[in-house]
């Protein structure tokens, strides 16, 4: 029994030690990354990013269309705290997971993954009076001598990079890459993400209609999967089909000889559906969706 007991102690102790160990090195890690980024802040050494962050930070896009991704750099921690000095960088991006095997990362259009360059500190004349002069061409003499602020502004470096098949034999759907964002000079900090890429599926982006019949009346569904909105044209013939819809819902429409509408032009949201009552002339005919003629417009 004693040895049974002691046995569990052990257990107990070394799942314990093991904890122990690894939330106290998180922690470690915690703190030296703070006093770290106090002593950087200390200095007036602001490097950040919209899409990059000291802890990993997630970018989802679930509607990837295969292109570029952007994101930024940046010397500041907001608009009115900014670095006064230049600050170089290092910026490289590397694919996660299966997709790595079957493609390559690029950045800015290079061959290369990694790419490095400067963030310039640059001051401008602000005028912060009311007497409405035109100070955007003013020197630091002038600026200062004319009683106008002279301030630092944000640098910002917008980059992007590529995702590139080396086997084309490959579909790339899910794919995520990340992306490091380091300052070599004068002081070190890194920051990154991972971009989480979803490809669109284009083959299934489209505009479909489906008609309805009911016993008094018959609806026209118009379906967008496009996930944004498009302008759309329908066309029929009144003689044999008329809409029952207030005209101010569509962009523009036109009629018959007789006054009947015959075509309607209208903006539909991405991912929606609408529809529009009509009315078949011949009581006695099943009216199909082959009545209509359906057309994606440049604009509404």
């Amino acid at each position: 029994m004693k040895n049974k007991n002691k046995y569990i102690l052990l257990t107990f102790l070394v799942i314990g030690g093991a904890l122990l160990c690894f939330f106290g090195f998180t922690l470690a890690k915690y703190v030296s990354t703070s006093v770290w980024d106090y002593y950087l802040r200390s200095r007036g050494f602001y490097f950040s990013s919209d899409h990059l962050g000291s802890s990993l930070i997630k970018n989802v896009d679930n509607l990837w269309d295969g292109g570029s991704v952007y994101f930024n750099i940046k010397n500041n921690l907001n608009q009115t705290i900014i670095t006064n000095y230049d600050i170089d960088y290092k910026v490289s991006c590397t694919i996660k997971g299966e997709a790595s095997s079957y493609a390559e990362c690029r950045m800015n259009g290079t061959d290369s993954n990694t790419i490095e360059g400067v963030l310039a500190n640059f001051q401008t004349c602000i005028n912060n009076t009311n007497d409405e002069v035109d100070v955007s061409s003013f020197n630091k003499t002038d600026c200062e001598l004319g009683g106008y602020d002279w301030v630092n502004q944000v640098a910002q470096k917008d980059l992007y990079f590529d995702v590139i098949l080396t086997d084309d034999t490959y579909e790339l759907k899910d794919v995520i890459v990340n992306v490091t964002a380091s300052s070599t000079k004068p002081y070190r900090k890194t920051i990154s993400g991972n971009f989480a890429l979803r490809k669109r599926n284009l083959k299934e982006e489209n505009i479909t209609i489906n008609y309805k019949n009911y016993s008094n009346y018959d609806r026209l569904i118009i379906s967008n999967s496009y996930p944004t909105s498009k302008c759309v044209k329908i066309t029929w013939d009144a003689s044999k089909l008329i809409i029952d819809e207030d005209t101010s819902k569509f962009s523009s429409y036109n009629t018959d000889s007789n006054g009947y509408i015959n075509e309607i032009i209208f903006d539909i949201e991405g991912k929606k559906s609408i529809s529009y009552t009509f009315y078949g002339r011949d009581f006695n005919t099943t009216y199909k969706v082959t009545e209509f003629q359906v057309e994606e417009e440049i604009d509404c």
